[in-house]
């Protein structure tokens, strides 16, 4: 009987054993299937396309630009332009991205640029410092959040108004145009095609506004025409690939970089030479503002 009880016993240690190594081996097991998991989950989770390489020496390159979305058309503008291969720049309102944060992470991972425009569009150049400083941190900040970690690094500020003090305290380079097609105004797509198609000259920043319906509805056209002239469309900061850009300073296009030998000792200017400074880098500007009387029609405060 004694013998019994002791054998009993045994089984049920063995037994109590047995099952604590199983209930390791269960929980190391469901461990190791949890890291699996996440490493499956990271892995299938989408990321924006890798940098591309593009001289704009070498090739004819021209940038899309669109101010003052995300908006109602967005969406549609983004299907016509991963159809037709193209990559653009959208400097964006800050107030308009959290209604439309599907479309700003769409913009991420399909490749185009996100840009800072300001929060709500007021001429920098009559706020404070700190204002300025508030209206370009938050927009910052809601790109940032809506795109999944894309972290904008330059700003186009509205109306083209900036100075010297803006400048420092955005602390971006500042991206004005080459070609503004008053999109905002006429609200007629035959002259945004002709317009957007005839005036892009090579190194060119094209501005249009996706928050109109006529200026998305023209893009298709203005794409393929300018395809046919031999564009290759890129990014802002593909289009000015090798070259440095400071902060607080603007730029409106890619210039050709011009190499010019020193003149002759004792000349004022050797054969070919120009009074002017060569148009290397961009040409910058530091005062683009205009008047605050009469601010420059590129990029009107958003409607609706």
């Amino acid at each position: 009987m004694r013998i019994r009880k002791i054998t009993v016993i045994a089984a049920g240690l063995l037994l109590l054993t047995g099952c604590s190594h199983t209930d390791k081996r269960q929980a190391r097991t469901a461990g190791q299937q949890a890291a699996l998991g996440k490493k499956t989950q990271a892995a299938r989770s989408p990321s924006p396309p890798p940098p591309r390489k593009i001289d704009c020496d070498r090739v004819k390159c021209v940038a899309l630009t669109f101010d003052d979305g995300p908006g109602p058309y967005t969406a549609g503008l983004l299907d016509t332009l991963k159809k037709d291969g193209v990559r653009a720049t959208f400097f964006m309102l800050g107030q308009n991205v959290g209604s439309h944060r599907d479309v700003v992470r769409r913009m991420a991972l399909e490749g185009h640029e996100l840009a800072n425009h300001s929060w709500s569009h007021p001429q920098l150049t009559s706020l404070s410092s700190a204002e300025v400083r508030s209206q370009i941190e938050r927009t910052q900040k809601v790109i940032r959040d809506a795109s999944g970690g894309v972290q904008p690094t330059l700003m186009r500020p509205p109306y083209g108004a900036t100075n010297k003090r803006v400048g420092r305290v955005i602390g971006m380079p500042l991206i004005l145009w080459s070609v503004d097609t008053l999109d905002w105004r006429y609200r007629d797509v035959a002259r945004d095609v002709r317009v957007g198609t005839k005036e892009p000259k090579n190194g060119g920043i094209i501005l249009f506004h996706d928050i109109h319906k006529t200026s998305v509805e023209s893009i298709p056209k203005v794409v393929d025409g300018l395809k046919k002239r031999g564009f290759t469309f890129v990014t802002v900061s593909e289009l000015f690939q090798g070259r440095e850009l400071k902060p607080g300073t603007t730029y409106s296009e890619r210039t050709a970089q011009v190499t010019a030998e020193p003149p002759p000792y004792g000349s004022p200017a050797g054969p070919g030479a120009s009074s002017s400074p060569a148009p290397a880098s961009p040409t910058p500007s530091t005062s683009a503002n205009p008047a605050p009387s009469s601010p420059v029609p590129a990029s009107p405060a958003p409607t609706g």
